[in-house]
């Protein structure tokens, strides 16, 4: 009899004590900790569909063997700002950053880039870097860090851009570029797009929601554009748009809204004024880019007692690139969103 009592103290003694190390509220329904699983973004209202990708793009380390570019200070730290922030705050989940990028590596991406694209996507490509204009052909363009002098072979032509764009355009919803260089207005159509009446009404985001659009913003005109301002480690177009993205409080936010803000706030503190338009004939309806916000809170909870990483598992994987994205998360989720000329060129040190 002691024999078998011995035996099942034996086979019982570790759930025991596992029973007795467990806190007292562990086994019971209510408890004072969180317990949260692991979860997706917020589902985007109903009339917004596709993926949000973007290709982001800054040049510091030019390596011209004839020194007429040089390097740059804040053209990569914009770019990472800007990837992290489409990353973490407006829920990209196809984000591809290129730093010190040459002219084959910017228009291999593109390319792939337009090779991915599906139906109903939202894409949004940003360039930050060295732009040139010929005054004597008006034609614009992107300086790679592998450009030569004034070897305009060696630099990204604005018509190489435009037809990239172009068939970006024409496989997605939603195009929108943001080029934060010297004269970057060179790829906009003459005029811009006025911000309509009650942009903060839901039929107003479904309306261009369902219409395409292919639009640009531009750090300034047919102009140069400042590399650093006040030594935020941006310029100032960067500066002011990330300032807008990071401290918008709109649950949903198109490019008119976005870029009214930003241009007002550059043209206020440096002497540029950024511009926005869209494409010349890539097909634009009159929709609107719409950035959605998907960066929540919770009061009343320690943020280092909080730690949850985020897998975000795309239905569709595009070819030859990582897409899991793993992130810290916050604590809960909103229970919804509800929408209610120029000199010919010589050194500068401005981008």
């Amino acid at each position: 009899m002691k024999h078998k009592q011995h035996t099942l103290l034996t086979q019982w003694l570790p759930t025991l004590l596992l029973l007795m190390l467990l806190p007292s509220g562990s086994l019971t329904a209510a408890s004072r900790g969180i317990s949260l699983e692991p979860i997706t973004k917020p589902p985007a209202p109903s009339f917004i569909s596709g993926r949000y990708r973007a290709l982001v793009v800054g040049n510091d380390n030019y390596r011209d063997p004839q020194k007429r570019w040089p390097s740059l200070k804040t053209a990569v730290a914009g770019a990472r700002a800007m990837a992290d922030m489409l990353k973490n705050r407006y829920g990209f989940d196809d984000v591809q950053l290129l730093e010190n990028a040459t002219r084959r590596e910017m228009l291999i991406a593109l390319d792939e880039l337009g090779r991915d694209v599906l139906p109903n996507d939202n894409v949004l490509v940003y360039y930050a870097g060295h732009g040139f204009l010929d005054s004597e052909t008006g034609k614009g363009y992107w300086v790679p860090v592998d450009a030569v002098g004034t070897d305009k072979t060696t630099f990204l032509r604005n018509s190489s851009i435009r037809d990239e764009l172009n068939t970006i355009a024409a496989r997605g919803r939603h195009t929108l570029l943001i080029a934060d260089s010297c004269f970057s207005g060179s790829l906009l159509r003459s005029g811009t797009r006025s911000l309509p009446p009650q942009t903060n009404s839901a039929r107003y985001y479904q309306k261009v929601a369902q219409k395409k659009s292919v639009q640009i913003m531009a750090a300034g005109g047919v102009e140069y554009v400042d590399d650093n301002y006040r030594s935020t480690g941006h310029s100032p177009f960067t500066h002011f748009l990330l300032n807008e993205l990071e401290y918008s409080d709109q649950p949903l936010l198109t490019v008119s809204e976005l870029s009214q803000n930003v241009e007002k706030a550059v043209a206020n503190n440096v002497s540029q004024v950024p511009e926005t338009g869209v494409l010349q004939g890539a097909g634009d309806e009159l929709g609107e880019f719409i950035f959605i916000n998907v960066d929540v809170s919770v009061s009343g909870v320690p943020t280092e007692q909080v730690k949850v990483k985020v897998n975000i598992t795309p239905t569709e994987t595009p070819k030859n690139r990582p897409e899991t994205v793993e992130k810290s998360a916050p604590a809960a989720l909103p229970e919804s969103i509800v929408p209610d000329t120029v000199p010919d060129l010589l050194p500068m040190p401005t981008l």
